[in-house]
């Protein structure tokens, strides 16, 4: 048997440690080439996307419920769920688009609104709401008047809007419990509520058409003051400018209100008011609609680019990312992290980093677009399809 000093076997030890350094050197250098290339060359990213991390789903491959889809009155997503209302009845399909549950109740006009786990849903201009979280009822009821707006925030609370009575519009906030905890009286129109992911706060679009233009204004309630019933309990109110009308109302992470117009952008705190973006004569598209940032597509000014379109998606508090978008658009979806770009016989499927998160690829054209952070839904005359995100 051979024997070996101290020294050869340190030597060895040391080729073995160095040779190692080296494998891992050479895949570092890779995976940065690999990553600069991605980044900067959109070519080699669409390569890579469709047949390496094959973010590419074709129609024939995605999943599919087969409905005459013309004369549901909704079909909404959310979470990991896919919601249809048909024949009396709330049905629940899964991700692979499996009825996984239903609950029985009456709605001829339903409008819904989800944030998280919580979906609500009222029948416009009748009397019933009811809150359902994961696929279950948690409460419903019938109210007075006709209801005309809902929404829900990620921990159950639900702020109702109803008209016909003997005020313009009626504002009641529930907890996750169904309980009242109060109602706002206006001799207003409202157009749309939020609630703040702290339940502290409730903020109210109203227009005013008693003048000669409408006016828009947008209220910020303490949701403690309200309850107490200690003087006013509005906190915050901003002035829309002249014939400036609302486009999207959202509280977003940390409680701040976005509040988009026709050509502007603020964003409202309990205390402070400011603008942070105004349109230009090159934007398609703006949406708030999301948790920390806000989308706005640009028609671009340049023959550079052979894109008729670029996303922008802007945090509201930190850096642009930009998305080149190629051919033109039918329609633009946003939920809390994910952009849907419908661009006809493809949907695009956006994080809010600006990278391509799905492509769904059809032989027809999509009719319309549902979306939440979990499934991409798409919809033609006679089917659903179902993609996972």
């Amino acid at each position: 048997m051979k024997k070996y000093s101290l020294e050869t076997f340190k030597e060895r030890k040391k080729r073995k440690k160095m040779f190692n350094i080296t494998i891992i050197t050479v895949i570092a250098v890779v995976i940065l080439i690999i990553a600069s290339l991605y980044i900067a060359n959109r070519n080699f990213r669409t390569f890579v996307d469709t047949y390496i991390l094959r973010k590419e789903i074709s129609e024939e491959n995605a999943n599919t419920i087969t409905i005459d889809t013309e004369n549901l009155s909704l079909i909404y997503a959310y979470n990991k769920n896919l919601v249809i209302y048909n024949d009396g009845n709330i049905n629940f399909y899964n991700q692979i688009g499996k009825e996984e549950g239903k609950i029985e109740i009456t709605l001829s006009k339903p409008i819904a609104d989800t944030k998280g786990k919580y979906l609500v849903l009222g029948d416009h201009g009748s009397q019933k709401i009811c809150l359902i979280k994961s696929n279950n009822l948690v409460w419903q009821k019938d109210l007075e008047g006709k209801i005309s707006k809902v929404s829900v925030n990620e921990n159950g609370y639900v702020a109702v809007t109803v008209t016909g009575t003997t005020y313009e519009s009626i504002v009641m906030l529930y907890n996750p419990k169904g309980d009242l905890l109060f109602s706002n009286y206006l001799s207003t129109y409202v157009m749309e509520t939020d609630i703040s992911e702290n339940n502290k706060y409730l903020a109210i679009a109203e227009i005013d058409n008693s003048g000669i233009s409408p006016t828009t204004k947008i209220e910020i309630i303490s949701v403690d003051a309200a309850i107490k019933n200690t003087g006013t309990a509005t906190v915050n109110t901003y002035q829309a400018e002249t014939n400036q009308m609302l486009t999207g109302l959202e509280y977003q992470r940390k409680n701040k209100l976005l509040c988009s117009f026709d050509n502007y952008i603020i964003k409202m705190t309990e205390s402070t008011c400011e603008k942070i973006y105004e349109t230009t004569d090159l934007t398609a598209y703006v949406d708030i609609r999301m948790d920390n940032h806000f989308v706005k597509i640009d028609k671009e000014s340049s023959s550079v680019f052979k894109s008729d379109y670029r996303l922008k998606i802007q945090k509201t508090e930190g850096k642009e990312k930009n998305y080149i978008i190629e051919g033109s658009i039918k329609s633009v979806k946003t939920t809390d992290k994910t952009i849907s770009l419908n661009l006809g016989k493809e949907v695009q499927f956006i994080s809010t980093n600006g990278w391509l998160k799905k492509k769904y690829k059809s032989n027809q054209e999509v009719t319309r677009v549902i979306l939440s952070d979990e499934i991409g839904v798409m919809i033609y005359s006679d089917k659903i399809n179902i993609i996972n995100l």
